[in-house]
């Protein structure tokens, strides 16, 4: 199923994934995403601040 490329033939279909990662990323709809995933990070961090300060809070 999975095949192990090496040398040329690796180095061929690494840059041809790359090219392909790189011409998505350029798209209106992986902007979208981007900026999902940085918001939900973004959430995330809030989130677990309040709940790290909460913690702190009660242990005192």
């Amino acid at each position: 199923m999975f095949y192990r490329a090496t040398g040329a033939a690796g180095a061929i279909g690494c840059g041809l994934a790359f090219v392909c990662l790189g011409l998505f990323l350029l798209t209106p709809v992986a902007v979208f995403i981007l900026k999902g995933l940085g918001w939900t990070l973004v959430a995330m961090g809030v989130v677990l601040a309040a709940l790290g300060a909460w913690t702190w809070w009660k242990s005192r």
